[in-house]
């Protein structure tokens, strides 16, 4: 049976010009003030909110939060958390503009050697990223090891797909020192110019600040800046979706996942997991908005996926911020006749999720509008047989 759809979407940011505009500092930490709306501030993409325990999961070790943000020329991405030192690693899955990757629910491939983490052992078919099935188009994948090694993959169809180390070993310092990678080009152009940083909590995650507030404020964490241009974001408005994990050196998944599969608390998912099969939606989408234009859409965050929609339902994502407002959340036709009304009352502060669900809309384009307070935003649904 498929799963209860609750997605993880993230705000977009609206800005009121392009001039001066402010950096993620790349040192490690997710600091209070890099937090919030506006270019260069991180939103949170969801956390995995169980408590790591020293008899579960991977440890005391593992993944908090994960938070993105934007500027006119990058995408940073930060995964607050701690990774045990050795072959352990915390990967990243993104789905870019305008790549041809591995569809949405289909097995990835395997990738020839076992010098990354997302290659083949070949001593062991099992100790590989291929056979894991996502819930997002797959293009592209980082990974930091435990031993300060960036390694990446790039997916090219449902059958071809190579990996490398952009990181030239163990080249990047725990101590939130950013560092660029290397040898980014031809099919690994897209990671062109990428730096990262890493400040490592020592002995555990008990010692990262932000195991005590969630992966907030202050946390320590893998921090990456990409370039939009290398990416394929040249449109302000692109939206990446992504996803993250904490996986063993030979492939074996652990429990902390992001968005996190509902109520598994600390269960590792082991070998080739299938995310289709499990709860929860392992999705999300974020969007930089770099026009005043679209600044209530900006700060409402709107989302809604999978588009095109076929056969199952369609979640639409927003916020409510800083307080209890009104909601309106409707599907209209091109015309702007009404065709449905999903919600319509006061709503509390935070991301909320609804359903569209499969088979209550006839084939065709529609537009989904939400209304919090006195800021609407609108958005494109297509339906397809």
């Amino acid at each position: 049976m498929k799963k209860n759809l609750t997605a993880w979407a993230a705000a977009a940011f609206a800005l009121c010009g392009l001039k001066a505009q402010a950096q993620i500092t790349l040192d490690g930490i997710v600091s209070a003030n890099e937090i919030g709306t506006g270019t260069a501030k991180y939103v949170s993409l969801g956390a995995f909110t169980p408590v790591h325990v020293g008899t579960a999961g991977f440890g005391f070790q593992g993944l908090l939060r994960m938070y993105a943000a934007t500027s006119s020329t990058k995408l940073y991405v930060a995964l607050a958390g701690s990774i045990e030192p050795g072959g352990n690693n915390f990967q990243l899955y993104l789905d870019v503009p305008g790549r041809t990757g591995v569809p949405a629910g289909t097995l990835l491939p395997n990738i020839a050697g076992n010098g990354t983490a997302f290659a083949t052992d070949p001593t062991d078919p099992n100790k590989s990223i291929g056979g894991t099935k996502m819930e997002m188009d797959v293009d592209l994948a980082i990974a930091l090891t435990g031993g300060g090694d960036v390694q990446t993959a790039v997916f090219s169809s449902a059958t071809t797909a190579v990996a490398k180390s952009i990181g030239g070993g163990a080249a990047i310092l725990n101590d939130g020192t950013p560092n660029t990678t290397s040898g980014a080009t031809g099919v690994y152009a897209p990671f062109a110019g990428t730096r990262v940083s890493y400040l490592v909590s020592t002995p555990d995650i008990n010692a990262n600040p932000g195991s005590r507030n969630g992966g907030g404020a202050g946390s320590y964490a893998v921090e990456y800046e990409f370039n939009r241009a290398s990416l394929g974001m040249t449109n302000p408005a692109a939206v990446v979706r992504l996803m993250a994990a904490y996986v063993s050196g030979d492939a074996y998944w652990s429990s902390d996942i992001i968005p996190e599969v509902t109520g598994n608390g600390n269960n590792n998912l082991g070998f080739k997991p299938d995310f289709t099969a499990l709860a929860g939606t392992q999705v999300a989408a974020f969007s930089g908005v770099l026009s005043s234009r679209t600044a209530d859409a900006a700060v409402l965050g709107l989302s809604v996926y999978p588009n095109p929609s076929q056969g199952q339902a369609a979640v639409v994502s927003y916020r409510v911020l800083d307080r209890a407002q009104p909601v309106a959340v409707r599907v209209t036709d091109l015309l702007g006749r009404q065709v449905k009304t999903l919600l319509d009352q006061a709503q509390d502060a935070g991301t909320h999720n609804l359903a569209v669900p499969a088979g209550t809309l006839a084939a065709g384009t529609y537009l989904v509008q939400v209304r919090v307070g006195d800021k609407t935003a609108t958005s494109k649904l297509v339906v397809t047989e």
